[in-house]
């Protein structure tokens, strides 16, 4: 699988439960993590490519209706993912996705002639579909599976952009995938998208937190899930990765997962004693200005053990 996700800096820090998510159920072949920096220093994964938006062409002219809206330049990137990515298809999920179960099923769906496979959200937006001449075909644009390849030949890209920058829409990306793809769109469940407006189900492969209801919210719909998850992903052994730093002052560290446990070993760290720490140890002791970093060390790939061949 080809994902493809656009985070803004206030959504850093929630994008190591995400992939850890993504990661522990699919094989991935590559995440095109499009941000608004050149890295997110604690993630580093060699399955992870980051992608500068602020390197990249601005498509979205400063004349447009929607340009300087409390929408983001990378709310609008997917319209035009064709133009950067050099592949023939991604997965596109909203970074307030959570990827609870393999969805390879999903990836493998033959596209035909379709350019999207999306999930239908009913109901929600009858207001205004209308006065686009949408009818109930309308669909969530946090998990989309994109034809690429289609988009790109046929100028559908093109088509989205021009009407990004001479339309003024309720909510942009969205409105204008599905004006532009109507009819060219294939339908699946609600498990690969379940929301609020989507459906919520139980046996959902995706979870989508939108609105205020997010996971990493405590008493939001599904919370526990997300916390599950970001249990895990802080608890993992290494993580993604391990962080080799500098004291720059004396203090206690400790050495293992609660530093409210009383089992925990304590350590006195001099000045310029070089240790390893978890990226969720650094952000901390980053945070009391008590390191510097010198080198981040990725974990180590799990290989299968092989089978030996008979003589």
């Amino acid at each position: 699988m080809i994902i493809a996700m656009c985070l803004t800096r206030n959504w850093y820090k929630y994008a190591g439960t995400v992939l850890y998510a993504l990661f522990k159920h699919n094989k991935v072949k590559k995440v095109y993590l499009f941000i608004e920096d050149d890295n997110i220093p604690y993630i580093v994964d060699n399955r992870v490519e980051f992608i500068n938006i602020n390197n990249e062409k601005e498509y979205i002219l400063p004349t447009s209706p929607n340009y300087n809206t409390h929408y983001t330049k990378l709310s609008y990137v997917r319209c035009y993912f064709s133009k950067i990515l050099k592949e023939d298809k991604v997965l596109y999920l909203d970074t307030d996705t959570l990827v609870v179960d393999n969805i390879e099923e999903l990836w493998n769906i033959d596209l035909k002639d379709n350019v999207l496979i999306g999930i239908h959200e009913p109901g929600e937006w009858n207001k205004h579909l209308y006065t686009y001449g949408l009818d109930d075909t309308y669909i969530n644009s946090g998990v989309l599976v994109m034809n690429l390849k289609a988009l790109r030949e046929e100028h559908l890209d093109d088509s989205m952009l021009y009407l990004l920058n001479h339309r003024r829409f309720a909510f942009p990306d969205q409105d204008v995938i599905n004006l532009i793809c109507r009819n060219r769109i294939h339908y699946v469940s609600n498990i690969y998208n379940s929301s609020e407006t989507t459906g919520i189900v139980d046996n959902a492969k995706v979870l989508h937190y939108i609105r205020g209801n997010k996971g990493w919210i405590e008493g939001s719909p599904r919370s526990d899930i997300w916390q599950k998850y970001n249990k895990e992903y802080l608890e993992s052994e290494g993580k993604m990765n391990s962080y080799k730093v500098k004291a720059l002052k004396l203090f206690n560290d400790y050495q293992g997962k609660d530093i409210n446990n009383p089992e925990n070993t304590f350590i006195v760290r001099q000045v310029n004693d070089t240790f390893e720490c978890t990226a969720e140890r650094y952000e901390f002791l980053k945070s009391v200005n008590a390191v510097e970093l010198i080198e981040i060390i990725p974990a180590p790939i799990e290989k299968k053990p092989t089978k030996k061949s008979k003589k």
